[in-house]
């Protein structure tokens, strides 16, 4: 971003005052643009400031940098400077002298209110019960992004409802989840499997202070995962089945298959059609039959090997497989 000394630029996008301000003297006749960046900063991230000119020679300029009154860099050519910002809810003033060859001096004041802005989500995809895992985005699924700012007024946080945003979704203002007090922004995976860029803009139309943050989503794929279910104890949650499992002290074992990730509200849904197999064999499929009970063979010794794979018959992105293997002989105590 570039400031003139007869236009004054905010980074806020609707309001006079923002992150962060500049102001200019308006007396000069030469224009001295300043790029900062980020243009954005969060508390406490070191800022890139660069002056320069297309009016005079910038290199022969002697040019002072002065934080909150001190100077903190002079000399000729000195056209870059690195300021690190203070904290939220603090100010760091920062005035920039030009002295031009031809003898002017240019006076340009920039003020620092950084914004920190949290962006979190949340996907609607399933998890089991006491799952300790994160809920993922996975294709075609909803997810909601939540802003939390941290605008300070009076010495306390204002509230996110009190604040105006604006959403971005793959650089498109999406104006119909924008306006005042709209600090969530829900959208769907599309059939285009591809990284998602959201972007939130934060303002308070009390301070004028403004922040901003965004987040790339990338889906990631379902999964299935096994789990014994014991008759007395129910699902045994604790371990999962991976690899082989024997079953030598048991007749038979009840595997419940868990469809992480699915864009579903229950493991049972109707939109899930799970295919089970048994040493390359169909098995009585069925839709939303998410276990098998599977029956060692007396006198047999030998390995099961076992496959499900479930498809989403509303989201044809989503599809997931796995297998194990059951291992077991006729060895009698």
């Amino acid at each position: 971003m570039r400031y003139s000394v007869f236009i004054l630029l905010f980074l806020s996008f609707f309001y006079t005052n923002s992150v962060l301000n500049a102001q200019s003297d308006s007396l000069s006749t030469t224009p001295i643009n300043i790029e900062v960046l980020p243009e954005n900063p969060n508390p406490n991230e070191p800022v890139k400031i660069t002056v320069n000119s297309f009016s005079t020679d910038i290199n022969s300029a002697s040019i002072t940098w002065i934080v909150n009154g001190k100077i903190s860099k002079t000399g000729i050519g000195e056209k870059v400077f690195i300021l690190t910002v203070g904290d939220t809810g603090t100010n760091t003033k920062l005035d920039i002298v030009v002295k031009t060859k031809e003898g002017e001096t240019v006076n340009n004041t920039l003020n620092f209110s950084p914004v920190a802005v949290d962006l979190v989500w949340q996907s609607e995809s399933f998890v089991p019960p006491f799952y300790r895992g994160k809920a993922m985005y996975s294709h075609q699924n909803n997810v909601t992004m939540i802003a939390i700012p941290h605008i300070v007024s009076g010495g306390k946080e204002i509230n996110p409802k009190n604040l105006v945003y604006s959403w971005s979704k793959d650089d498109k203002v999406i104006e119909s989840d924008s306006g005042y007090g709209k600090n969530t922004f829900t959208f769907e995976g599309s059939l285009i499997s591809r990284p998602v860029k959201v972007e939130v803009r934060v303002g308070s139309p009390i301070t004028g202070d403004s922040g901003y943050a965004h987040m790339t989503m990338t889906p990631t794929e379902p999964t299935i995962v096994f789990y014994k279910k014991d008759p007395l104890y129910g699902i045994e949650f604790q371990k999962a089945i991976v690899g082989d499992y024997n079953i030598d002290d048991i007749n038979e074992i009840n595997v419940v298959s868990i469809p992480l990730f699915f864009g579903v509200t229950e493991v049972r849904s109707t939109d899930l059609f799970y295919k089970w197999m048994i040493n390359g064999a169909s098995l009585n499929n069925e839709s939303g039959l998410n276990s098998q009970i599977f029956r060692k063979k007396e006198g047999v010794s030998g390995k099961s090997s076992i496959s499900l794979s479930i498809e989403n018959s509303n989201k044809i992105l989503q599809y997931a497989s796995g297998n194990f293997g059951l291992t077991f002989n006729n060895i009698k105590n």
